[in-house]
């Protein structure tokens, strides 16, 4: 039975299985680099992430965070792989060529996840941005799904969890995305913190559920 019960974030990642892909999804009015830094805070109190940086999104948000007078530390010390982008942030691990077929891309991308050890967590930014180069070219768009986003979920290693700006994905592509992930949520900020309400969950009892988020600052 559905109920409207709030959890902490902490208390959110604590539920999720291995092998799940969870998807935020934000706006691009929202502040959204301080959900990232709370994020990466509680992954690494999990065992760590390794962030996957895709056309260079990651840059944005630490230079958010950086203007903001917020710590960038979390960001500086984890694991990334690019993709695609020029701009390292992070402790980059290796890049990935955006030009190369789905193919090629995902077997590098495979072979450097081995480099970073593994961390339980996976958190992706910026995949917005590649769904919307193709937007309007399905073929394409299906090669992506079909061999960097399928083939993973699943795996036993990691949580994948992609934070996703809404307002740059149109609607058929959003509920592609959505259909494929194990859990969706929807942000709303509210001047304090965040409120991620849960509007999918292979969970049924989850459903109505928010997940608390609050503004810690350099805590």
């Amino acid at each position: 039975m559905c109920d409207n019960r709030t959890i902490t974030l902490e208390e959110f990642l604590s539920r999720l299985v291995r092998g799940e892909d969870v998807i935020i999804e934000y706006h691009s009015d929202e502040p959204v680099h301080i959900l990232l830094l709370e994020l990466l805070r509680e992954t690494e109190r999990k065992g760590g992430a390794v962030i996957i940086d895709e056309l260079d999104q990651l840059h944005v948000f630490r230079v958010h965070l950086e203007l903001s007078g917020l710590k960038t530390s979390p960001i500086d010390h984890s694991p990334v792989i690019k993709m695609g982008g020029i701009i390292d942030t992070g402790n980059v691990i290796g890049k990935i060529d955006m030009s190369k077929e789905p193919a090629v891309r995902k077997r590098y991308y495979e072979e450097l996840l081995q480099k970073t050890g593994n961390p339980p967590f996976r958190v992706i930014v910026g995949f917005d941005k590649v769904l919307l180069r193709y937007e309007n070219d399905p073929k394409e768009r299906e090669k992506i799904f079909g061999h960097m986003v399928r083939p993973h979920i699943g795996s036993s290693e990691r949580v994948a969890i992609y934070i996703v700006n809404r307002d740059l994905v149109n609607e058929t592509t959003i509920k592609e995305l959505r259909e494929h992930a194990t859990r969706v949520l929807k942000s709303e900020f509210n001047g304090e913190g965040f409120t991620l309400r849960v509007v999918k969950s292979i969970f049924p009892g989850e459903y109505g559920w928010t997940v608390s988020v609050p503004i810690k600052g350099n805590e």
